[in-house]
């Protein structure tokens, strides 16, 4: 099927009703792509292929700077802080690693080694803060080619509110707004 949609030029998408066969209302006939553990079923496999022209591997840790577009300001943990629930910011680029973020295969930004991206609801002017790894989906993004990152959970885009130093980062309806386009440096 996704072989067939890349082949026509007028579909723009394929829509998967969740993503492990736990969270399907059809759970009994397993219609997802992952397992209730969250293990790759073969149909995951299958998407990759045709998606990947059927390069498999699995991509590589790589980190760095986020960058934001508009400000060229980048993301920012005030003050180097660690501790859990600490909102994120903008701030004038530099090599500290409050600012070095690893995005991993898993779909997840990486700071500090043990904390990750994190968004602290679903909702237009959700936090974005630093929190410890436990692999739910408020922790997982999505990197799309316009520079955009978007939540996997809430569906809503990485957002700058503001353009200074010490703008706050929030989830946000994405607009294609350049306060939501973003760079890996």
């Amino acid at each position: 099927m996704v072989n067939d949609c890349l082949a026509v030029s007028r579909c723009l998408g394929i829509t998967v009703w969740g993503v492990r066969d736990s969270d399907s209302w059809r759970a009994s006939d397993t219609p997802l792509l992952f397992n209730n553990d969250g293990s790759k079923k073969p149909a995951c496999t299958a998407v990759l292929n045709a998606l990947n022209g059927g390069d498999t591997s699995t991509p590589p840790v790589e980190g760095g700077q986020l960058k934001g577009v508009c400000p060229g300001r980048c993301l920012d943990v005030p003050n180097a802080g660690t501790a859990d629930g600490t909102q994120l910011q903008l701030w004038d680029c530099h090599s500290n690693s409050n600012q070095q973020w690893e995005y991993t295969s898993a779909g997840e930004f990486r700071a500090y080694g043990d904390k990750r991206l994190n968004a602290a609801g679903t909702g237009n002017g959700a936090k974005v803060q630093i929190y410890s790894c436990w692999g739910g989906d408020n922790q997982k993004w999505r990197l799309n080619s316009d520079g955009s990152i978007v939540g996997v959970q809430s569906g809503l885009c990485l957002d700058a509110a503001g353009s200074g130093n010490g703008a706050q980062i929030q989830l946000y309806a994405c607009s294609n707004g350049s306060n939501q386009r973003w760079t890996r440096t």
